[in-house]
């Protein structure tokens, strides 16, 4: 998601914005890159979600994952980095309703594959558990803000409805900014 498609007309002041691309690799490396060089004390992902119809979410609603984890991935070995299989979010903000995700390696393709994601998150993203898991390494503070733009039950990507869920989050975060 291009910075533009939230912010039309620049930057907060006072805030740095980093566009990390999609997928896990691409988030983990940008976000390692510019948590190495410079402090950060607090960090916000926005973006948009796909949601499993087990979560009744609507297009358009904004979630704060409370929790994600890499689903292709599960079962988690103990005692490793995410023995349990989640990353939990650090902070108390709570200022949207709060969702487990799933970040996926690909979009969910078929009913079954939904379903069954569907029984472990409510929303599914390409970089949160990235975004949970530098944040823990680097210890800044974290909060994962999303915008639902699709059901995750099939990857037709012309049914999504990316530009309403980026209305509605630049509706939402703005404020919040300043």
């Amino acid at each position: 998601m291009e910075k533009n498609g939230v912010f039309p007309n620049g930057i907060p002041q006072k805030f740095d914005c980093l566009v990390t691309g999609v997928g896990i690799l691409s988030a983990a490396f940008s976000l390692g890159k510019v948590f190495q060089k410079q402090e950060h004390k607090n960090a916000i992902q926005i973006g948009i979600a796909g949601a499993y119809t087990s979560s009744e979410l609507q297009i358009g609603d904004i979630v704060e994952v409370r929790s994600d984890c890499l689903v292709e991935f599960l079962p988690w070995e103990p005692n490793t980095f995410f023995a349990s299989g989640m990353l939990p979010n650090q902070n108390n903000l709570k200022i949207a309703r709060p969702v487990k995700g799933a970040t996926v390696l690909n979009c969910s393709s078929t009913k079954e594959i939904e379903a069954t994601r569907g029984d472990i998150a409510q929303i599914e993203t390409m970089e949160g558990a990235a975004f949970f898991a530098a944040c823990k390494e680097y210890n800044v503070e974290g909060v994962q803000i999303r915008a639902i733009s699709n059901y995750a039950t099939k990857y037709e990507k012309k049914e999504w409805k990316t530009e309403e869920a980026l209305e509605k989050l630049r509706e939402f975060i703005l404020p919040i900014l300043g």
